[in-house]
């Protein structure tokens, strides 16, 4: 890599276009320059700007790890170290030395607040109504009783502890010292106060659940003034810095708290983005005015801290940490994700040193927050999808890279939504030009890394560009139905003398008032033949068809070439009788490049054609005890029959059964006692029909031998 000043803009290619694959006219191509281009990404030890540059982070590491899950609660040691509260058992923590060591356990529900009060801890077990102390080696002894049913933070204030939470009549603030407490101040309207800071003047600002309330506690009169009204559910977090109140809002997360059942991390891919916002950060400066600072309707806010300059803010359900400056660089650079746990949320902020420990949680993890930069970041894009399958063409990567720094790009395929082993291994970094062996695929992902060996000084990426093409699939058939004999299926109405016959039943129920069927009209005529294609193309391009009939015997018949339904009818009179196929291809020729076009075939199973009525012959009528004995039989030469009847008077048919009692011939025979009453004059008629509605009749005199037809 070459380098000019000390810095470079540079680009690098790859994954070229593959010669001869099929590219659609609308080719797809992604760009990631803005801020929001990046959010369904995977990142570690690298920033993401609110300009959608992307730069090494803070260096963060994990130091120690808890099988419970979730971290309800944390406060510092004073020592470097934090005690936690885990799980859903009131066990307690004490992390110091590198090392996670159990404290303890309490006796009653989740503790959501914990405080410090000189060596000892106190913990509030949920539904308990006390405070309970523990002490450094874990010895566990009641500290007071207090009306709240549920606490969410606890503050030192000499030898008290300031209780904020909620009693069944609503928010609660109560000042505890060991073995007695007392109320501060209520308000029965919210369900509980769920956050607590100094005011710095003796007071306390609080945040509440229901109407999302922030407020001020002050001692002078023990008086509670409401400070703003957000527009979210609750205050989650607080933070006071150079006299200005930041406060952390959220839409529904108490709840969620209340259960002990925190949301798992959100999917792979980031969802879609809500309409309304799901939490944000405001600032309240000296003299009260409100000003809304960060909003997102993916995250909600979890903890704030003031530190080295910045609001750190900790979020869920993807655990990203995202940083706003508090001086003038907030101009310029208004907020950042600065680091992403890996976990669910990211819970609490607890100062190290000059370091910052980072509570996690789902899975429960600490992890460590340095104000040196990393040396080394990774950015997993997210997933890019073929439809259904691509092939990935060159991308393209704008960044400056100081000399000490380098940014390297890596491409991986498969065909999961989420990668997993059986995706493609990452393929080496890739110079400009070069194309990886990757073979097409659903779905690709690309890696950025990000790397740093000079103190100080990290790579920017500004922009990345990719391009692929979506390869172009055969038609996918599932098969063609073969309509009853007569049902014509077309797009407008057919005209009014198109000479509708006797309708059998079973095509009756196929055609609704002989009208309308969606968008296609369908009606019935003798030698109609209709076909229903069921075929779909994986591209979702406009298909088109060539049909051709295949006779038993002879040559094919070309019967269209370039049919647009996905239904036909053609006029079977012209064709003689017989056994045929229907062989149809489709092709996606109308939306693909005409040398990327693709076609499939689908030939049907044999359907005859059949004009010719059947035959009747031996028919006689005579007279028999009570009445009338018919006689005949009936043949059609190319199907079964499937339908007799005989009359008297031409006008009420009596259907017939042949001898056997069964349709299933292509002759039957039939001998039948008509009653005297049903006979009226002496003349006798008879009709049969076949499988493809042909009908013949006949007439004979009672008392004659042979058939009039």
């Amino acid at each position: 890599m070459r380098s000019r000043k000390g810095s470079m803009r540079w680009m690098t290619l790859f994954l070229s276009a593959v010669l001869g694959v099929s590219a659609l006219a609308d080719q797809p191509s992604a760009t990631f320059s803005g801020f929001n281009d990046w959010l369904g990404s995977e990142t570690r030890g690298v920033r993401i700007g609110a300009d959608g540059r992307l730069r090494l982070a803070p260096n963060l590491r994990r130091v120690g790890q808890l099988p419970e899950g979730v971290i309800w609660a944390a406060v510092p040691d004073g020592s470097g170290g934090a005690y936690l509260s885990a799980g859903t058992d009131g066990k307690l923590f004490h992390y110091a030395g590198g090392q996670m060591k159990p404290l303890g356990q309490v006796k009653g529900g989740i503790v959501f607040a914990m405080a410090r009060l000189g060596q000892d801890l106190v913990v509030a077990p949920t539904g308990e109504g006390k405070l309970i102390r523990v002490s450094p080696g874990g010895e566990v002894k009641p500290f007071a009783d207090i009306d709240a049913r549920i606490v969410w933070a606890l503050a030192v204030e000499g030898d008290a502890v300031i209780v904020a939470g909620g009693s069944e009549k609503g928010a609660l603030l109560v000042q505890a010292r060991e073995g007695s407490s007392r109320r501060l101040a209520e308000l029965a309207d919210e369900t509980s106060f769920t956050a607590l800071a100094s005011d710095g003047q003796g007071g306390w600002y609080l945040g509440s659940h229901g109407r999302g309330l922030v407020l001020r506690y002050s001692r002078q009169g023990d008086r509670l003034e409401t400070l703003m009204d957000t527009p979210f559910d609750e205050v989650r977090a607080l933070a006071v810095a150079d006299g200005q109140l930041y406060i952390g809002a959220d839409n529904g997360l108490t709840p969620k708290f209340s259960t002990g059942q925190l949301e798992r991390r959100e999917g792979y891919l980031q969802a879609d983005a809500l309409v309304t916002a799901r939490s944000a950060v405001l600032r309240m400066d000296r003299d009260r005015v409100p000003e809304t600072l960060w909003q997102s309707a993916q995250s909600q806010v979890y903890a704030l801290a003031v530190w080295k300059g910045q609001l750190l803010v900790g979020t869920g359900n993807r655990s990203r940490l995202f940083s706003l400056p508090l001086g003038k660089a907030r101009d310029t650079d208004p907020f950042a994700v600065v680091q992403e746990l890996g976990s669910a949320q990211a819970t609490a902020f607890l100062p190290s040193g000059g370091d910052l420990l980072v509570v996690g949680s789902n899975p429960a993890e600490l992890h460590l927050l340095s104000e040196a930069q990393a040396t080394e970041g990774t950015l997993e894009s997210r997933i890019l999808r073929g439809a259904p399958l691509a092939d990935w063409g060159r991308a393209y990567l704008d960044a400056e890279v100081p000399t000490g720094t380098n940014v390297e790009l890596q491409f991986r395929t498969g065909s999961t939504e989420t990668p997993d082993a059986t995706w493609s291994a990452w393929t080496p970094p890739l110079r400009s030009g070069e194309r990886p062996a990757l073979p097409p695929a659903r779905f690709a992902q690309f890696r950025l890394r990000l790397s740093s060996t000079r103190g100080g000084a990290t790579p920017t990426v500004e922009t990345v560009n990719l391009f692929w093409a979506h390869r172009n699939l055969t038609p996918v058939w599932e098969g063609v139905d073969i309509m009853p004999p007569g049902l014509v299926i077309t797009r407008t109405a057919p005209p009014d003398d198109i000479g509708i016959e006797r309708v059998p039943l079973e095509t009756q129920k196929l055609i609704p008032a002989l009208g309308y069927m969606g968008a296609e009209k369908r009606s019935f005529r003798r030698g109609g033949q209709s076909f229903q294609f069921r075929v779909n193309d994986p591209n979702g391009d406009t298909l088109q068809f060539a049909i051709r009939l295949i006779p038993d015997r002879g040559a094919p018949m070309l019967l269209e070439k370039a049919w647009k339904e996905k239904f036909f009818s053609f006029d079977t009179l012209p064709v003689p009788d017989g056994r045929y196929r229907l062989e149809v291809t489709a092709t996606d020729a109308p939306s693909a490049p005409f040398n990327a076009a693709l076609a499939s075939t689908w030939r049907t199973a044999p359907f005859t054609v059949d004009h010719t009525p059947p035959a009747i012959a031996e028919l006689i009528a005579v007279a028999e005890g009570e009445g009338v004995r018919v006689r005949f039989r009936a043949r059609d030469e190319t199907s079964t029959l499937k339908e007799a009847a005989v009359s008297a008077d031409g006008e009420r048919w009596l259907q017939l059964v042949p001898e056997d009692r069964v349709f299933d011939q292509m002759e039957e025979r039939f001998d039948v006692l008509v009653p005297r009453d049903a006979v009226r004059g002496d003349r006798i008629l008879v009709k049969v029909v076949d499988r493809h509605n042909n009908e013949q009749s006949a007439a004979v005199t009672l008392g004659a031998t042979g058939a009039k037809r």
